[in-house]
């Protein structure tokens, strides 16, 4: 029986334990205590655990007086911070060095390096130094431990070369090192560790030919090389694998399979993964004897061939299959039936060229991905009943093929979706209203196809758990779905290209507080712009080509997550179904239409374009240091741009064209180093174009088209000293606004007079200094403005001649 213990004396004056030779305290959390002396004070203690106890400080120098000590595991302590295993020389001396058998510090926040005193504990048959930071390399004296079965090193920072000592360790049974640092070739000597059993070598910078001696290994059960810099430059031969008659796990990639088609493997395999070898084109016949698999990976593989018939008859035991991202051709079996008792399957056909209509599925697939394929014909109505039993599917795509016909009412029976991915198919009617059981779907994604009718208000049972809802370039309609202002969840909605109406509710940036991808491009709402300053996350917001009206709304400048430079933090779609999921948006930017897969994620846009906005850009915009693409186009905002549109240092694209805006071209918009796109056409500014730093790299004077008033490179209009005049005067103007509004209304009080009392007023000028002073700053005032007032209408009635000409 184990007691649990919060506390142990850190001193015991006197001892009585000289038949104890086993002691485990492991697993007690004994916080702010250092390890006990007096546990190495114990005469014959042979076996001492102290892993999980929260330990700190050092190891006591009295470990070297447990001379009968064969067994110490101080694992997972990482309160022991900062000590180097050299340190430790002098604990390790003397008897316990003879001794000690088995050795394990694993994740005890130690750092290197390793020490060359390691290779003089002889009678080592375990050690276990994983997750440290030793950053160094593997000293050769490790070679010096002949008895070691089991050297686990994995994820500790080790680097430099696998050293060739390591071949004298002739009883090793068990080696990890994986997921270091280390480079150069895998040595040859490798091949002489006989009773080998176990090789990870995965996560590491390893290069050079794949040594022939591993073949040596019949013993050998595991051999991970996945994860290192082969780059197709090394090559596996079956001479390499022949002797390999123990293998049940095979992770290789980044290797080119030079395997004859009939050669016949000595080993039967539990899981082979190959993904990212050369293989192809030819399908791998050498499979066929394969009849234990349980995972087959080989994605990405260069395979372009059909699948043997033989290969469904080795699939019935199998837990995952990936085949992805081939040429695979022909057609599916029309009922696959995977017989693995008590697990779930996954099924990944991704991205090849298979035909024919969609399968039938045993009960227990839980993940199937058929999308990017030319699967045609309707989804069954009876999808997934396979001897009559539903399968548990967790994630379902079949996205990106033929498909068409209505989506059937069968598949709001997978009650265990998490992911359904129905998009770019050629599916019409309307989506079925009867997800009320579905309470874990997280991505809904029906994007580019031809489907009708609103929105299901039955997914407000996904309400919690709802992530994504991709409706994109159907045709819906309907309002702003009401079921939304409880998915406090959602970070991406998108519905651009549909028929969508009505205003949009001020709950939006109350509740959908996860949002952080908005898209309503192309449908026909109306109304005011929502406030959305309580969205922290929003990072992408496309809110064009709808007939929205009134201003913009300020708190548009307190988006943070478009103030925020950084690129991290931005929408990302994964779930426990798959590593990650791609949304691709359709984007307008930098004068074109892309699309938008991966680096969504990362893109910061704002896109209000083609819709009847008024008032003024407002100037807190400014504040968006990370937003790359601003888009106001085809409005009728007035006033002027914002001077200090040079603070928006991340800005790649903007678009300022068909507007009502007055003024110069504020000089700190050369400012913008990564500016790509640019469009100020068919405004009312005036004035020399600031062509300076970054504003010569736009010389394509189209981009400045319909402000007649505009002069300067790269126009070939120049610039008068009388233009230069009026830019002055109408920065005095604006300048004066506020500081002679006073003066005005005296101004204008005097008017007043001289219409009721012309020579009242005009003594009263000639016996009164500063009034008179007053009077002709007004005077000049009005000039100013009446001058700005022509320039604006006869430009406005040359843009209209010069349309209907």
């Amino acid at each position: 029986m184990k007691l649990s213990m919060n506390s142990i004396p850190e001193s015991l004056p006197y001892l009585n334990f000289t038949s104890l030779t086993f002691m485990d305290i492991g697993s007690n959390m004994f916080h702010n205590t250092s390890i006990p002396e007096w546990l190495f004070r114990i005469p014959n203690l042979r076996h001492l655990s102290m892993t999980y106890c929260g330990f700190m400080g050092t190891i006591p120098s009295l470990v070297g007086n447990a001379t009968s000590l064969q067994f110490l595991d101080l694992s997972y302590n990482k309160r022991i911070s900062g000590k180097r295993l050299e340190d430790f020389r002098d604990s390790f001396s003397g008897c316990i060095r003879r001794n000690l058998n088995i050795l394990s510090f694993k994740e005890s926040s130690l750092k290197g390096p390793l020490p060359d005193w390691l290779g003089e504990l002889r009678n080592l048959t375990f050690l276990d130094l994983s997750y440290n930071s030793f950053n160094s390399s593997i000293p050769a004296s490790i070679g010096r431990l002949s008895r070691l079965q089991t050297l686990n090193l994995c994820f500790s920072a080790l680097n430099g070369s696998i050293p060739k000592s390591m071949g004298r360790l002739t009883g090793l049974q068990f080696l990890d090192l994986s997921y270091n640092a280390l480079n150069g070739s895998i040595p040859e000597s490798l091949g002489t560790l006989l009773g080998l059993q176990y090789l990870y070598l995965t996560g590491n910078a390893l290069n050079g030919p794949i040594p022939k001696s591993l073949s040596q290994l019949s013993k050998l059960v595991v051999l991970y090389l996945i994860d290192n810099n082969f780059n197709y430059s090394s090559i596996i031969t079956e001479a390499h694998l022949a002797n390999l008659t123990s293998l049940k796990y095979l992770l290789l990639n980044q290797l080119v399979l030079n395997i004859s088609t009939d050669w016949i493997p000595g080993f039967h395999a539990l899981r082979i993964n190959l993904s990212y070898c050369h293989i192809g084109p030819k399908f791998p016949i050498w499979l066929a004897n394969q009849v234990n698999l349980q995972t087959l990976h080989i994605s990405n593989t260069g395979i372009k061939d059909s699948i043997p018939d033989w290969f469904w008859n080795i699939t019935n035991s199998m837990t995952s299959l990936d085949l992805s991202n081939n040429e695979i051709n022909g057609q599916l079996p029309h009922r696959m039936k995977f017989q693995a008792k008590g697990y779930s399957v996954g099924l990944f056909l991704q991205s090849n060229r298979f035909e024919g209509s969609i399968p039938y599925f045993s009960s227990n697939v839980y993940a199937l991905d058929l999308s990017n394929n030319l699967i045609s014909g309707i989804i069954p109505s009876d999808f997934g009943n396979f001897d009559g039993r539903i399968p548990h599917f967790g994630s379902l795509s079949l996205s990106s093929n033929n498909l068409t016909g209505n989506i059937p009412n069968s598949l709001c029976n997978l009650v265990d979706l998490v992911s359904l991915e129905l998009s770019n198919n050629h599916l019409e009617g309307a989506i079925p209203n009867c997800w009320n059981n579905l309470t874990d779907l997280q991505y809904f994604i029906l994007a580019n196809n031809s489907l009708v009718g609103e929105v299901p208000d039955s997914l407000i049972s996904s309400s919690h758990s709802l992530k994504v809802l991709h409706l994109s370039n159907n045709q819906l309609h309907g309002e702003f779905p009401s079921f939304l202002k409880k998915c406090t969840s959602i970070t991406t909605f998108t519905i651009d290209y549909n028929n969508f109406s009505g205003k949009i509710p001020d709950w939006v940036g109350e509740t959908m507080t996860s949002l952080m991808i908005l898209t309503l491009k192309e449908n026909n709402f109306t109304g005011t712009l929502p406030s959305l300053s309580n969205l922290t996350s929003l990072h992408f917001l496309d809110l064009s080509h709808n007939s929205f009206v009134g201003s913009i709304p300020q708190s548009y400048g307190n988006l943070v997550g478009m103030i925020n430079i950084s690129i991290n933090g931005g929408a990302k779609f994964r779930s426990n179904t798959r590593e990650d999921l791609i949304i691709k948006i359709i984007v307008f930017t930098k004068g074109r239409e892309l699309q938008f897969g991966v680096t969504l994620s990362s893109l910061k846009f704002i896109d209000l374009s083609a819709n009847n906005l008024s008032g003024q850009i407002p100037k807190e915009i400014v504040k968006l240091a990370g937003l790359q693409n601003l888009d106001l186009s085809c409005n009728n905002l007035s006033g002027e741009i914002p001077i200090d549109i040079g603070q928006m240092q991340s800005l790649e694209s903007l678009n300022l064209s068909r507007n009502e805006l007055i003024g110069s071209i504020p000089p700190s918009l050369s400012t913008l180093h990564f500016l790509e796109s640019l469009n100020l056409s068919y405004n009312n500014l005036f004035g020399k174009i600031p062509y300076a730093n970054q504003l010569t790299t736009f010389n394509d004077p189209s981009i400045y088209t319909g402000n007649l008033n505009l002069c300067g490179a790269p126009l070939s209009k120049n610039c008068t000293s009388e233009e230069s005049i009026s830019n002055s005067q109408v920065d005095d103007h604006e300048d004066g606004d506020d500081n002679d509004s006073p003066t005005i209304w005296f101004g204008i009080g005097l008017v007043s007079g001289f219409v009721v009392g012309f020579w009242i007023v005009w003594i009263t000028l000639l016996f009164k200094k500063e009034w008179r002073y007053a009077y002709f700053r007004f005077m000049d005032h009005m000039y100013d403005m009446m001058y700005i007032k022509i320039v604006i209408t006869i430009n406005k009635i040359k843009r209209a001649l010069a349309v209907k000409s």
